[in-house]
């Protein structure tokens, strides 16, 4: 595969970008906010995010930057939520409304009663659902509720998905205006299933507060927590602990890269139920020493920015936050080439992609990468370059903002929106 250069990593053109060496046309991407008059309704335009679970989460996250972002003299967001969390706690501090509505088993018939009621008190513009649960039981309320714009937001390539979620995902995907997808990768996925226009689908990048990864972070202390030596090079892992990360496959890497990196370290930042098992396989591969589980933490961005490099050997993805988080903290990836990842990382300039379920060729780029500090730091700048020009919040609140735009005239001119 032919690589890019630093700079074609950077900026993206809207027509089109280079990923990993290879022209993807950007499609159905919402026009410039800036070419959009201000839609006159006289007051914020209404808005309501439903998702399942407000715990932390890459999807909690975007939904935090999103209402916490919007132009509050043009919208009004509320979060509703059927499982309170952590993220919750941050999205109410920012001064964005959370409204819990418990859902009362794994199936509740009165649920999208609860919410059909709720968007017909509040009178919502725009509904917009995250995710499985939401996605079916939100837009069934709010096409009953008649809410005036339906948005839903697709943010896997779940190769796993079982037939009846795409029956219904499909059906349900007809009266939606528009399915947002975060990454080029998940829009041709959704094209796949069936039953959605190619116009109906827009493309919008996840946005990444670099903030977050701000000077302020002494790398030692995640190092001494860990007995992790200074001389070390230190890797993270910020997935969750589950099958579809497949740290099976990272553990069987760093084994057969051992001999040639004996001063490499992994933390595995995440947890699941899968974490025990694991770590009897960390040790009986001999990694025991070099391999650290770190469990469940808040603070991800801080190991990212405490790390050498990050690595992720999942077998799906929609768009990686951790890969894109990682870049955005300065660090040089690898990881494998499934969903999203090629669109953010640009193979062997700021980073290496492998096909999954591959360790001899993850050990092979995670051997190249711990031992040529020199290219580690190139890839490393070229990565943080990269985030910059597509990833901010602010390009992605924007291009959101003038979707709703778009939606909310179009609503008007045809009497969906008084």
């Amino acid at each position: 595969m032919q690589n890019s250069s630093p700079d074609s990593a950077g900026e993206v053109r809207p027509e089109s970008r280079k990923s990993a060496g290879r022209v993807v046309q950007l499609h159905s991407s919402p026009p410039d906010l800036r070419a959009v008059a201000p839609l006159p309704l006289g007051r914020p335009a209404k808005l309501l995010f439903v998702i399942d679970e407000l715990d932390i989460g890459g999807t909690e996250q975007q939904i935090l930057e999103l209402s916490r972002g919007l132009d509050p003299s043009r919208f009004t967001p509320t979060v509703c939520c059927f499982r309170h969390g952590r993220k919750a706690q941050e999205i109410e501090a920012a001064g964005v409304r959370v409204v819990h509505l418990p859902k009362r088993g794994k199936v509740d018939p009165s649920l999208p009663f609860r919410l059909v009621r709720l968007m017909r008190a509040e009178h919502y513009d725009i509904v917009q659902t995250y995710l499985w649960t939401a996605n079916t039981w939100a837009r069934l309320a709010a096409l009953v509720a008649r809410v005036p714009v339906i948005l839903a937001s697709e943010r896997n390539v779940d190769i796993w998905e079982e037939r009846y979620k795409r029956v219904i995902g499909g059906q349900l995907a007809r009266p939606t205006r528009k399915v947002i997808a975060n990454s080029e990768a998940v829009r041709d996925y959704l094209l796949s299933r069936g039953g959605l226009a190619p116009e109906r689908v827009v493309t919008i990048y996840n946005g990444v507060d670099f903030e977050r990864f701000s000077d302020g972070i002494d790398p030692a202390i995640r190092r001494n927590e860990l007995g992790v030596p200074a001389d070390a090079v230190f890797a993270v892992c910020v997935a969750r602990v589950e099958a579809a990360k497949d740290h099976d496959t990272l553990l069987e890497a760093l084994a057969l890269a051992a001999p040639r990196t004996p001063n490499l370290h992994l933390a595995i930042v995440g947890d699941g139920k899968l974490r025990a098992r694991l770590e009897a396989k960390a040790a009986e591969l001999g990694l025991a020493e070099r391999v650290h589980f770190a469990g469940f933490r808040i603070d991800a961005a801080a190991w990212l920015a405490s790390a050498d490099l990050s690595l992720l050997s999942s077998v799906k993805e929609g768009l990686s936050n951790t890969v894109i988080e990682s870049m955005a903290a300065g660090k040089a990836v690898v990881a494998t080439s499934v969903g999203g990842n090629p669109e953010v990382v640009v193979d062997g300039v700021t980073g290496f992609l492998v096909p999954p379920r591959r360790p001899d060729l993850l050990a092979e780029r995670i051997t190249t990468v711990v031992t040529d500090p020199a290219l580690r730091q190139r890839m490393a700048e070229a990565g943080r370059r990269r985030v910059h020009e597509m990833f901010s919040v602010p390009r992605m609140v924007e291009r959101t903002q003038a979707l709703y735009e778009t939606l909310l005239g179009d609503a008007r001119r045809e009497g969906r929106l008084a």
